[in-house]
């Protein structure tokens, strides 16, 4: 049976200035260890720990930030027409929640002045593409504002524009080489070439700071009398900010840390109708994991298979019991993801086994447009490779009445660390022009393109732009690991050490410690690849939990007596209110 390289284990390395810094202010060395390895230089302690959010500098700084939101007011002011054109992925719904709840619930702009207006994944792809732009073009607004796309669509807006229709783009993917769109009025994206601002924040934390100006704005001018604080709305914000994997590291991405840490206080207090259902259903407070495989996953499966809109209703929904009619359908969309998701994964892997470049670029007739991404993601992790996914443009469609034959494909694709997927996409575009029919993205994931007869021909020029970046470097899976923990130092007091310094996320990876331990009990879990495991480690015993500890149709390679090395996170178990402490067993280092 084909199967994936065992992972190489790593131990991360301590930064000795910064070490030195924490411990001289006090912080456990243990903990030092931590934050040293994930810091590239000494921070005020009280900073990893802080969501002020006067500590958010002013988004002025943005470029075109100053014209957007004149003209955002002007549109209020005269009772405009406006549309919201928004990403059909968590950060896209998130970010037209932002627009949404801002415009009608605090500026109060009537509701039927503001549509939404968002792509279908598989049959209309990312970005404003040609049936968006013909969309917005019938729906006949004063003003677009676009959020999480844009930054790449010049075409499509100068279509717009040229039915006299302003277009305001915010986003935050990175720009092509002929720079920002120039038929928008304004392109607000602090990853411009000309923008100081905090390069990683997210397309709904773009929006939100967006409208924090435009608040401001229209107070100002009088245009409105009184405008709570908009800071209501990071929940949507944090939901965004932790599904788009935007970096956490405190240390250059403090502004994503105060809208994470800020929404979730949010979410856990249950706000609005949305957060009641959803941790209706939980076992103690919310953090980014929880988001970020509980929610996320859930919200954005409805724009995976079908239309994005019932993930924007159960967001913005004004009743527990429209928010419960909506979960249900998202839930259920999810179950569906995840059958489409687990079967694709389970024929890419052995494929992916086949190929011996440093990249990986597979083609599914059959395949599912909507879990690409996904899958993509699963293959970077088991083979610690660039990895993309292609199938026919529109595959998996509902209710799909097409008899043409399909010639395009379209391909999602994800990095690994150090590795640029724009950049790679980019090289192709330039090094062999018309290959790639579209393409998108940032750093770590993008999309294109393709003729299916093109496929061989842009699975070379992509690993050409792979080894243009990486070279002949050794790829494989590899789990970076901190170091042992003291022995006799308390798992609670650990956790909630750890507890205080989220949102761990990209770039400031969750720890992951290694022990050795002694087997005590077995059990299996589940469909039988799952197990809970009872260790010893020559003081106490732990309760340990090791998700798909086997493949299908293989057996336990230990009994109850072995001794193992291995590598694990520190988790809370939550059971009616009672917290427990577990082990989360990533691997087994071989002995």
């Amino acid at each position: 049976m084909l199967t994936p390289p065992k992972p190489i284990f790593k131990p991360r390395e301590s930064h000795e200035e910064v070490f030195a810094t924490l411990v001289g202010c006090g912080t456990p060395d243990w903990l030092a260890k931590i934050l040293s390895s994930r810091l590239d230089k000494p921070i005020e302690v009280e900073l990893l720990y802080s969501n002020d959010l006067a500590d958010v500098v002013d988004p002025s700084s943005i470029p075109d930030m100053d014209v957007a939101v004149r003209r955002i007011v002007r549109a209020i002011k005269n009772e405009e027409k406006i549309v919201l054109v928004c990403d059909h992925d968590m950060d896209g719904t998130g970010s037209a929640a932002v627009l949404w709840v801002a415009l009608i619930d605090y500026f109060n702009v009537n509701e039927s002045l503001v549509n939404v207006v968002t792509s279908h994944r598989l049959t209309e792809g990312y970005g404003i593409t040609e049936p968006v732009a013909q969309r917005i073009i019938e729906l006949k607004p004063g003003l677009v504002i676009s959020a999480d796309k844009g930054s790449s669509d010049e075409p499509r807006i100068k279509k717009i524009a040229e039915a006299g229709i302003d277009v305001i783009v915010t986003d935050h993917h990175e720009i092509g080489i002929n720079g920002p769109p120039k038929s928008a009025i304004a392109v607000v994206n602090p990853i411009r070439t000309d923008s100081s601002y905090d390069k990683h924040v997210c397309g709904a934390g773009v929006a939100f700071l967006t409208m924090a100006k435009v608040r401001t704005a229209l107070i100002v001018d009088g245009v409105r009398q009184m405008i709570p604080s908009l800071a209501p709305l990071l929940d949507y914000v944090a939901v965004a900010t932790i599904a788009d994997c935007v970096s956490m590291k405190p240390d250059k991405a403090s502004t994503n840390r105060t809208f994470v840490k800020r929404g979730l206080q949010l979410i856990n207090n249950k706000t609005r109708p949305c957060w009641e259902v959803f941790c209706s259903e939980l076992q103690g407070p919310v953090d980014a994991e929880t988001i970020g495989f509980r929610l996320a996953p859930a919200v954005a499966a409805a724009g995976r298979l079908d239309w994005a809109e019932v993930g924007f209703k159960f967001l913005i929904a004004k009743t527990k019991a429209e928010a419960q009619k909506c979960w249900q359908v998202l839930q259920d969309e999810n179950a569906l993801r995840k059958e489409i998701e687990k079967k694709l994964r389970e024929r890419a892997i052995p494929e992916a086994c086949k190929k011996n470049g440093q990249s990986i670029v597979l083609f599914f007739e059959d395949g599912h447009s909507g879990v690409h991404g996904i899958t993509a993601s699963r293959l970077v992790e088991a083979f610690g490779k660039p990895a993309a996914i292609f199938s026919p443009k529109g595959a998996g469609v509902k209710n799909s009445t097409s008899s043409d034959t399909i010639k395009i494909a379209s391909g999602s694709f994800r990095a690994i660390p150090g590795f640029n997927v724009k950049e790679a996409l980019s090289y192709v575009d330039e090094r062999y022009p018309g290959l790639l029919l579209s393409h998108g993205g940032h750093h770590g994931a993008g999309g294109g393109t393709i003729l299916i007869s093109s496929f061989d021909s842009f699975v070379n020029a992509y690993e050409e732009a792979v080894n243009e970046q990486i070279g002949d470097k050794e790829l494989k899976p590899t789990i970076w690991v901190d170091d042992e923990l003291p022995i006799g130092l308390s798992d609670i007091n650990v956790l909630n050490e750890l507890d205080k310094l989220e949102p761990w996320g990209r770039d400031f990876p969750y720890p992951i410690f290694k022990g050795k331990f002694e087997v005590r009990n077995i059990q299996s879990l589940g469909d039988g690849s799952h197990l809970k495991l009872s260790l010893w480690n020559g003081i106490s015993l732990k309760d340990a939990i090791w998700f798909n500890a086997l493949q299908s149709g293989s057996e336990i390679e230990f009994k109850i007596g072995s001794t193992l090395n291995l590598v694990y996170s520190l988790k809370s178990n939550w059971y009616r209110n009672n917290r427990k402490i577990q082990l989360q067993i990533v691997s087994q280092i071989d002995n």
